[in-house]
């Protein structure tokens, strides 16, 4: 069985259902653009049979059609060429985009650096500027505390008092009270 043969048979069952192809994509999860390759044929245009093979199987099973019978004509594994395979990751894709420039490796008698490599992320920037941070607040507070650790405070002076608040009981004849004159005694 050739692939158009197996996708026109499995097109020809999903319009058969009433189904159109963005009703399979949604019940299978598979994207339309994998259904259509699948039912023109083009098997080639998944660049890999995990995938192909994968899809067949869940298209196939959908529409309860056996695949059994297709796959077996698929090679066993492997990438496969054709139209739409991964070549295009290869090509030039326009004078706006700089082509890399291929680097020969460097001579054997040159040292190379293999230890040393640049790092492209903030993170360790950041992490840098925290940890100088957190030292400086640290010598500082050690500084602070050293500076207060030498010096002692000067011991307290007592209070300058009247003569009258000298004596313990003196303070408190203020809140004796005035006779009454209501209890005085005839």
């Amino acid at each position: 069985m050739t692939p158009a043969s197996f996708g026109s048979m499995l097109a020809a069952v999903r319009e058969k259902r009433g189904l159109s192809i963005q009703d399979a994509a949604h019940e299978t999860r598979i994207h339309p653009r994998w259904l259509r390759l699948i039912e023109e044929g083009n098997i080639a245009a998944f660049g890999n049979l995990t995938y192909a093979r994968s899809f067949v199987r869940a298209y196939s099973s959908f529409l309860e059609v056996d695949p059994s019978e297709y796959l077996q004509t698929l090679p066993p594994r492997g990438v496969i060429g054709g139209k739409c395979d991964y070549r295009y990751l290869v090509r030039s894709h326009g004078p706006w985009v700089r082509e890399k420039a291929r680097q020969s490796p460097a001579p054997a008698s040159e040292p190379t650096a293999a230890g040393l490599r640049r790092i492209n992320s903030p993170v360790p920037a950041g992490l840098g500027v925290f940890a100088l941070m957190l030292t400086a607040t640290a010598m500082w507070g050690m500084h602070v505390a050293e500076i207060h650790a030498h010096t002692q405070p000067e011991p307290l002076k007592p209070l300058p008092m009247a003569e009258a608040e000298k004596t313990p009981m003196s303070r408190y004849t203020h809140f004796r009270a005035a006779p009454n004159p209501h209890l005085a005694v005839d």
